[in-house]
């Protein structure tokens, strides 16, 4: 069975130009962990690729 873990993630957002926080969901299952979504704009946004952010969410989900 999996469950969903939320994780707040802080850094500069080059897309708005400032500090933002935002909310990031994994699915956690006999696996580990697995990014599943987070409350902006990753993917879509021009900076996604270099994004400060997520590295921190993809560092998360490499540790647990």
């Amino acid at each position: 069975m999996s469950e969903i873990v939320e994780e707040f993630v802080n850094g500069y957002c080059k897309n708005y130009d400032m500090a933002r926080s935002a909310i990031c969901e994994f699915v956690q299952d006999e696996d580990g962990l697995h990014f599943d979504r987070i409350d902006c704009d990753y993917g879509a946004c021009p900076h996604s690729k270099n994004c400060e952010m997520m590295k921190q969410v993809f560092a998360m989900e490499a540790e647990k």
